[in-house]
Formats: C-alpha cells, sequence, structure tokens
C-alpha cells in the first residue's frame, strides 16, 4: 500500500516506481484512457485525492484537511470520481477538481429517530422519586431512565453512553436530574434538563466525584471528591468551595444518607469515619471557612444515615455497635430548658379552683386577664346532690 508500481513493456519487462513510499498511497484507479493514475494518499496529511499523469509529478486534487478519504471509483469515462468521506457520498469532477457532498434523502423513512423499545426485566439498581412525587428516576444496566410515578409506561432515556451512570438525584423543582458518569474516567458530575432536553456536565476533575445531594433551595449541589472532600457546587455561579474535608466511604460502600441539608440551606450535616472507624455527626457551614465541628460523640460503629428536622432544631442518626441493635439518637441544636424535681414539688402548693366553683369564675381564675361583664352576675351554686 505504501509504494504503486507499474510495469511497462520493454523488450524486458521491468517494474517502475511511480512515488517515493513516504506516504500511504492505495486505491489507483486508471483516467484520461490509460494515460493518469488516480489514488489517495495521506502525503500531504490528511487523506486526499491525487492524480498522477505517467512520466509527471503527482498533483493533489481534493483539499481536505481533515478526515479520510474512503472506498474511491472511476467513472467509465473517467470524468467522475465517487468516494466516501465522514459517512457521506462525496463527486469529484476530475475536469474541474471540484468536489462536492452528493446529498441523498431516503424515501418512505421517518424524519426523526425511530423509538427504540428495550425492555428490562433485571438489575435496576436505583430508584429516586421527584420531590413533586410525580416522576420517579432509575438506573438499570447502567443507563439512567425516567418515567411518570403515577400513570407508568414507557420510560424515557435519559443517558446512552457506553460508560455507566449511577446515583441520580432530583432538584427541588422536579425539573432536572443529577447524575454520575464515568464516560470519561473518573466520576464526573452531569445534569439533565427535561424542559430543554439538554444536558450540561457540571464537574470536570481529575479525581472521581460522589453522592451529589441539592439544597432544599435548589443553589447548592453538595459532593463528595475523591472521598476527601466535601465540596458545594454553586447552580448559579457554577463555583465550587470546599465545606469540609475527612474520611468519606465512596460508593457502592458509602452509607444510606451520609450527607443532608438544614432547612434554610446554610448547612450541612455529614457522617465521616473518625478513628478507630467510629461515626460521629459533623456539621459545617455552606459559606464558612471549610471546617466541620462534631457534634454527637458516641461510639457510634454502624452508623449509615443522618437527617434534619424540618423546623431545623435536631438532627436524628442511627447509631449502633457490631452485634448490637441499631437505635436512633438525637441531637438537639437548641438547647432545652431543664425541668427539675424542685420545680415539680413546689407545683404542687399552688393553689387549686374548687371543683365546685361555676365555670365562668373557673375561667377567670386560670385566664385572669379575660374580659368580664360587671352586668352580669354569676348563676347560683346549683346544691349538691
Amino acid at each position: 500500500e505504501s509504494v504503486i508500481m507499474l510495469m511497462r513493456e520493454h523488450s524486458t519487462s521491468k517494474y517502475e516506481a511511480l512515488t517515493d513510499g513516504e506516504a500511504k498511497e492505495q486505491w489507483p484507479m486508471w483516467g484520461d484512457g490509460g494515460k493518469s493514475l488516480y489514488f489517495t494518499s495521506d502525503r500531504g496529511g490528511a487523506e486526499n485525492l491525487w492524480k498522477l499523469a505517467l512520466g509527471g509529478r503527482p498533483v493533489q486534487l481534493t483539499k481536505f484537511t481533515s478526515g479520510r478519504v474512503l472506498w474511491p471509483n472511476i467513472s467509465y469515462d473517467g470524468r467522475t470520481v465517487v468516494f466516501e468521506r465522514g459517512y457521506g457520498i462525496w463527486r469529484l469532477e476530475t475536469d474541474s477538481g471540484r468536489a462536492s457532498e452528493v446529498r441523498i434523502t431516503l424515501r418512505g423513512v421517518p424524519a426523526g429517530p425511530a423509538v427504540e423499545r428495550v425492555r428490562q426485566a433485571e438489575q435496576f439498581q436505583e430508584l429516586a422519586l421527584s420531590p413533586d412525587g410525580k416522576k420517579v428516576a432509575f438506573v438499570a444496566r447502567g443507563e439512567v431512565f425516567a418515567a411518570s410515578a403515577t400513570d407508568g409506561g414507557d420510560a424515557v432515556r435519559v443517558t446512552n453512553t457506553a460508560a455507566p451512570e449511577s446515583q441520580a438525584v432530583w432538584s427541588p423543582d422536579s425539573r432536572r436530574l443529577v447524575y454520575v458518569s464515568e464516560r470519561g474516567g473518573p466520576g464526573q458530575l452531569f445534569i439533565y434538563d427535561f424542559a430543554t432536553n439538554a444536558e450540561t456536565q457540571l464537574t470536570n476533575s481529575a479525581e472521581s466525584n460522589d453522592t451529589p445531594r441539592f439544597s432544599p433551595d435548589g443553589k447548592w449541589l453538595a459532593f463528595q471528591r475523591a472521598g476527601r472532600e466535601l465540596r458545594a457546587l454553586g447552580m448559579e455561579t457554577k463555583q465550587e468551595r470546599v465545606v469540609a474535608t475527612g474520611s468519606f466511604q465512596r460508593p457502592p460502600l458509602s452509607p444510606d444518607r451520609p450527607v443532608t441539608f438544614s432547612p434554610d440551606s446554610k448547612w450541612i450535616a455529614y457522617m465521616p469515619v473518625g478513628q478507630k472507624l467510629f461515626r460521629n455527626v459533623y456539621v459545617a457551614q455552606i459559606e464558612g471557612d471549610g471546617k466541620g465541628r462534631p457534634v454527637s460523640f458516641l461510639a457510634n460503629g454502624g452508623s449509615n444515615t443522618v437527617s434534619w428536622s424540618m423546623d431545623g432544631t435536631f438532627i436524628l442518626f442511627d447509631t449502633g455497635q457490631r452485634t448490637e441493635s441499631g437505635q436512633l439518637a438525637r441531637v438537639d441544636l437548641i438547647p432545652r430548658t431543664p425541668r427539675f424535681r424542685e420545680d415539680q414539688f413546689r407545683d404542687l402548693f399552688k393553689e387549686e379552683t374548687p371543683r365546685n366553683v361555676a365555670p365562668t369564675l373557673r375561667r377567670q381564675e386560670n385566664n385572669p386577664q379575660s374580659p368580664s361583664s360587671p352586668t352580669q352576675t354569676p348563676p347560683d351554686t346549683p346544691a349538691p346532690t
């Protein structure tokens, strides 16, 4: 393929090299009544069509700067050469040297891509319900799908890559879906907008990212990087910041819910792996100094889930030790007023309203500030029976 040879008829047959052999030439074709030779060559960089007149120098016919010229074929009259390039059909007019793509219209086929139906009966790995309760996202065989949670029916395929996708989470408005994809090597975060049917890559780091979580107001996206950093991505600014550092378990061995936002979206509670593999709850401010503070101090060995109350006043997490049964622990973020036994004893000496007092007087004594009409007289006390 590197050298085109031609045998001429002389008293002694011999071969004459027509090219220098430094480039890759192939697919030779006779033209001009056997006076010229057409072939492909990459001597100019990209693969193009060339013409060589016998006894002359090669001349480049096409001027493509990229791609390949494949499967050329010359017409019987030598006026046209057709070839494939970029998954399309091209033609070259040998007289003018003009190359153009041949437009091919397929009749009787749909204008858009046909619907491909794939039946999945196993390997459903994840399930995510949208906040509005109307949609559901799931992962099957490494691809992300979405469907109606109320009506069912055919699912919409969100991803279609050779790499696995996982860890799909919905945005608070239930219109976008964030997931992890390994299409470029390390796991990166991608977001799919169902309103525009567009996918956008959110992270592009040399280390893997995982465990995405949206803040309640949708302005922050928390995630873990390389099992060492807890980061937050501003959905409007697209800027990342380190919220806290530590040792975090990574999928598929990560806890069920290792990260949770406070209701006001200003704090994150998380459970890193501490000394002797004990796990406790830490909190860190989103726009803080990048350091977390512990709020629990137990020898937790089996903790894997942390939740923040809706009113923001306490944190719940599960705790356990090896073969012991798991228990639920609570961390109060607002100190509760203690009630001492001395107070309970003093309450025993408070005067109580007799039971035979009229209801109106009872209400006034129990609530001295309640208005009373001076013209009204209390009814007679009924005689005991």
